[in-house]
């Protein structure tokens, strides 16, 4: 899980944690809720892309979603597009809501496709996950309820994108607008 000796999760102290979601919560109006009508629950920045997870859509009464991508693959896709947009010491916050947050070295961690190595996934298995940079112009935003992951700021964009190789596929939004 760790290089170096160092850990690549370090909780947030709640001053630090409040000072985060405020911040996140004014650059994207962050809402949450189960309700189709009012998703995507952040007012997508630009430049973002958001990228369809589910494979099929459940009934309005049912919560159960079959995935088109494997959750391991998109969490190295994005495990690799973070080192690439951050320096060896530099880390991201990562966000979780309702439940303790994170600050998280992505060059620390050497086994990304492990799921027991990520405190917090990027793919959205059941929680907001977010992952944004120390000064928020770029992160991502994963949507349980809609089972979608908007990534926000060019160089993040660039990062994945050329990283893609097919784990993402599906644009639901381009900055917000739907192609």
């Amino acid at each position: 899980m760790m290089t170096e000796g160092l850990s690549a999760w370090i909780e947030l102290p709640d001053s630090d944690e409040n000072r985060v979601w405020d911040a996140f919560v004014e650059l994207t109006s962050f809402r949450a809720s189960v309700r189709p009508g009012e998703w995507p629950g952040i007012l997508e920045p630009s430049p973002s892309v958001t990228w369809d997870l589910a494979r099929e859509r459940p009934s309005a009464s049912e919560m159960h979603w079959y995935f088109a991508v494997e959750p391991d693959d998109v969490n190295v896709l994005f495990h690799e597009a973070f080192k690439a947009c951050v320096d060896r010491d530099e880390w991201l916050y990562v966000l979780d809501w309702q439940h303790a947050c994170y600050r998280f070295w992505p060059h620390r961690m050497s086994k990304p496709e492990d799921d027991q190595s990520w405190e917090i996934p990027v793919f959205p298995d059941g929680d907001y996950y977010i992952f944004l940079s120390q000064d928020l112009s770029f992160g991502t935003f994963g949507h349980p309820w809609e089972a979608s992951l908007c990534v926000y700021g060019e160089r993040l964009l660039e990062a994945v994108e050329a990283r893609n190789n097919g784990v993402l596929s599906s644009v639901l939004r381009r900055d917000g607008r739907t192609p």
